[in-house]
């Protein structure tokens, strides 16, 4: 279920101390109505409100690793769909799915294909 900003607003301890970043409670609430927020930006959470709001401070997109802890690739979590809206945390990543049991020749053609890779943008 989704709630409103009034909704979480009533949850919110109302200090409007603005260490979340925002001017207002109501103005965070907004936020986290609309997924544009993190819940523990606010260090005046209760417990008991963090448990009802846990689903309403989700980001849209959950946040998933890819690849080995040297070289691994976080995609996912952002709290913006459009990059005019704010910066994304996570670089974008392109990857290509490959098999163990592929031959040498077809790995070097999936491999062989990255560097050519393009992406047309409209506007």
């Amino acid at each position: 279920m989704k709630l409103t900003g009034l909704q979480i607003f009533k949850l919110l301890p109302n200090k409007n101390c603005k260490e979340c970043g925002f001017q207002t409670c109501l103005a965070f609430a907004m936020k986290l109505s609309a997924k544009q927020a993190k819940l523990d930006a606010c260090p005046h959470v209760s417990d008991e409100a963090k448990e009802k709001l846990g689903a309403a401070s989700v980001p849209p997109i959950r946040l998933v690793k890819i690849g080995a802890v040297e070289r691994e690739i976080l995609i996912g979590e952002e709290l913006v769909l459009f990059r005019h809206e704010k910066t994304f945390y996570h670089k974008t990543a392109l990857a290509a799915q490959v098999d163990d049991r592929m031959d040498a020749a077809t790995l070097a053609a999936r491999a062989g294909a990255a560097p050519s890779f393009s992406v047309d943008r409209a506007g």
